[in-house]
């Protein structure tokens, strides 16, 4: 690669070290300013929340329909932890808990295609249960009958993104067996806001309602991933650019030093 070539790409990279380096000084300013007091209000706000549930004895039940096994009512909230990335600059809080049955439940199940479909839920949950045949008058297998202590885990978790200028929520197995993902603008996480969530995981309310965002801020959002991505298809494109040129001056040497040495030896 001649000199001015190799300065030519040491500039580049020098840009776009400088422009990498001014998005993360504004992501981090902004994660400052508007989202480090909102995550730390939630850690806060769960703490409190989770220590006198604790205290207080409070019981919650629910009730989930489980392949194969059917409606499977009483299950209690129970094992309450709260914990986050860090509790300075905190940018992911979690709340964990557990439903769970006061004793161990069995179910006797049939056909076997439906106890097959309940082992691979319960081992997909990874819960521990005890099976044992159920035979029909000629000894064949034709279902199962299930022993455990019924414990479903339940997550909360909110993650700060200022690249997409939200908090992510993701809450696992708490309506249904599935992953449900929201977004809630940090402004938006005040006293009203945290009293609604905890409504909400008391099973008070049917629905986290303050989670939706207004049409403009999902349309801010929107542009905002589009920029972001029309931003990697830019580096893409120079980073191959740049291997391209690359390629081509080494195929020039080569060409070069092979026309050299024809007309060294002629």
């Amino acid at each position: 690669m001649s000199l001015l070539e190799n300065l030519k790409q040491e500039a580049r990279k020098r840009q776009q070290d400088d422009r990498a380096d001014c998005e993360a000084t504004r992501l981090e300013s902004l994660y400052q300013s508007q989202f480090k007091p909102s995550m730390q209000s939630i850690l806060k706000y769960l703490s409190e929340l989770t220590d006198q549930l604790k205290i207080l004895d409070h019981e919650v039940h629910h009730q989930y329909d489980m392949p194969g096994l059917g409606p499977v009512a009483g299950l209690r909230h129970t094992d309450y932890v709260v914990n986050a990335d860090s509790s300075e600059n905190t940018r992911v809080v979690r709340l964990r808990f557990q439903c769970v049955s006061d004793s161990e439940q069995t179910f006797a199940i049939t056909p076997k295609t439906k106890a097959d479909e309940a082992c691979a839920f319960l081992d997909s949950q990874t819960m521990r249960y005890t099976e044992w045949p159920i035979r029909d008058h000629q000894q064949q297998v034709v279902g199962l009958n299930l022993q455990l202590p019924v414990v479903v885990k339940v997550n909360f978790l909110f993650q700060a993104d200022p690249e997409l200028g939200s908090i992510r929520i993701f809450i696992t197995n708490f309506r249904g067996f599935k992953v449900e993902k929201s977004l809630i603008q940090p402004h938006k996480v005040d006293d009203a806001w945290l009293d609604n969530l905890g409504h909400y995981i008391l099973r008070n309310r049917a629905d986290l309602y303050d989670l939706q965002i207004d049409d403009s801020a999902r349309h801010a959002i929107r542009q905002r991933l589009q920029e972001a991505k029309r931003q990697r298809e830019l580096e893409l494109q120079e980073a191959l650019a740049r291997e391209q040129l690359e390629r081509q001056q080494q195929s020039s040497k080569s060409l070069l030093g092979k026309l050299k040495s024809l007309t060294d030896r002629l």
